[in-house]
């Protein structure tokens, strides 16, 4: 049997890997922050291959005139709701038509600094491909709901296609909650594409809580950019240029909010940046619809504007080859030991009670509806239709999930927002709000906490700091798995090391 590795050793020869729906993050525990590169690899084209390239955006929809409508009914419903709230003092908020910033958006100018420096040229190179640099050990952080044979993949490349001395997997919730400082909290990660929820205590992401949505960031993005065209945005964009995708991404952190105190149009300056040109300046006014792109989380027939989404739960063990003693045999075993002991029992008049009993027991409790559905919506209403979850729909389910009342009124009590998707300001103050209307009064806490910015952190870097934090911590050594015991014991070995019901 290999030595275990010194916990020394961990925290300074290792590194942490968070794979995201857009940006990889990378780094070892001892970096305060990791480094954030796109999560792509650039290919140098071959002669006489025809040019490729992944979307920087989910690309939009093409709608037909009924979901053109519906798209527009949501965008009137949700600014009905924000003109009829109030402001902080009480006062009703007011809103500029998009017809009149319109007015006011086309005729504005760029403005170019002369005297400015111009952007810097593309960068060309010789080299087939470019990926980051090489390492040593790594903690592969997976996401809440996983596929089996893909963390067996990503496993075996780590361990014998790298050549790491050692692998630690762990569930980016979880990571989460460690870099929150948080034994137990609902945990909502938003990310570029997708955004999952869960309950999470004591270090364990219940399986039958576990919801990932068909939307993100990204989708956001796309409404942005679609209500930007109403206002009459003076830029001409082109999505299939990645400059002109990332500057909307960049706009939509820099101007959406979630902050009803701002009302009415607010003037809005950006710069526009292409390589070896002069830098242009615009001064533009934006109303509302900085808040309505943001709540297309909380509306989300707005972000099916990139096409139709689903909910998701964790998919049951289909079975791999090799792992045949895995919880499917067990299950079956134990089965079909209570029909041969009660078989005996019947024949023998309770003699051969004993015969058929077997040394391994395991639950012969059918799984919840929640941990066995497929990989694909979910959500249906009386009719059969597929409807989708919004975001704080999607807490409200998994929380309801949750066993035990007590396990229900501590998540309401502690929720955490991770990710990159939901950095608008004031989006705590909203999701409060709207879960207080909802939360059944026998599961209501004392108080609701919302926590955007754990730590004062980074939201994009809590799952990645928690990682960091969990290899240094006592007995983390034992859940690292080697490279001979891979080879060893193939996929069987993560059921006993990983921190997580396999």
């Amino acid at each position: 049997m290999p030595e275990p590795f010194s916990e020394h050793l961990e925290a300074q020869a290792s590194i942490i890997l968070h794979p995201g729906s857009r940006y990889l993050r990378i780094g070892r525990p001892s970096d305060s922050v990791p480094h954030t590169i796109l999560h792509a690899i650039a290919r140098k084209r071959r002669s006489g291959i025809p040019a490729y390239n992944d979307p920087f955006l989910v690309p939009q929809a093409k709608l037909d005139g009924d979901a053109v409508q519906e798209l527009e009914e949501c965008r009137l419903k949700v600014s009905h709701i924000l003109q009829s709230s109030l402001m902080s003092d009480g006062s009703r908020r007011f809103a500029t038509p998009p017809q009149q910033i319109a007015v006011y958006n086309k005729r504005i100018q760029p403005v170019q600094d002369e005297d400015g420096d111009p952007s810097p040229p593309w960068v060309y190179t010789d080299k087939e491909y470019i990926v980051g640099d090489e390492f040593y050990r790594a903690v592969l952080i997976i996401t809440d709901i996983y596929n089996r044979d893909h963390v067996k993949k990503l496993t075996n490349l780590l361990l014998n296609g790298l050549g790491f001395g050692g692998c630690f997997v762990l569930q980016d919730h979880v990571a989460a909650t460690f870099g929150a400082g948080l034994g137990y909290a609902c945990v909502v990660d938003v990310g570029d594409q997708k955004t999952s929820v869960s309950c999470v205590e004591d270090a364990i992401s219940h399986p039958t809580t576990r919801l990932r949505l068909d939307y993100g960031g990204g989708d956001v993005t796309q409404v942005f950019y679609w209500l930007l065209k109403k206002c009459g945005f003076p830029h001409q964009v082109n999505l299939s240029k990645k400059l002109d995708a990332m500057l909307l991404n960049k706009l939509k952190h820099e101007f959406c909010h979630v902050n009803l105190n701002e009302c009415g149009a607010q003037e809005k300056t950006f710069s526009v940046h292409s390589p070896g040109e002069i830098p242009s300046t615009y001064t533009i006014q934006m109303g509302d619809e900085l808040i309505v792109a943001a709540l297309g989380l909380f509306y989300p027939d707005l972000l099916k504007i990139t096409g139709p989404k689903g909910t998701i739960t964790q998919k049951p063990n289909p079975g791999d080859p090799d792992d045949p003693f895995d919880e499917n045999y067990l299950r079956e075993t134990s089965r079909r030991g209570g029909r041969e002991a009660a078989e005996a029992m019947e024949v023998g008049g309770g003699e051969g009670a004993d015969a058929g009993e077997e040394d391994i027991v395991v639950d012969d409790q059918p799984l919840p509806p929640a941990q066995v559905a497929p990989l694909t919506s979910v959500r249906i209403d009386s009719s059969g239709t597929e409807k989708l979850f919004s975001l704080e729909q999607a807490i409200l389910t998994s929380i309801d999930r949750c066993q035990s009342d007590e396990m229900k009124r501590k998540m309401y009590s502690s929720i955490l927002i991770v990710g990159g998707g939901a950095k608008f300001k004031s989006i705590g103050k909203w999701l409060h709000s709207r879960l207080t209307l909802q939360i059944p009064v026998a599961y209501r806490p004392e108080q609701i906490e919302i926590i955007t910015r754990a730590k004062d952190m980074d939201p994009c870097m809590t799952a990645w700091k928690g990682a960091a934090l969990m290899t240094c911590l006592e007995g983390s050594n034992e859940l690292w798995i080697q490279q001979a015991e891979w080879n060893k014991h193939g996929v069987k070995i993560l059921r006993e090391k990983c921190p997580f019901i396999w």
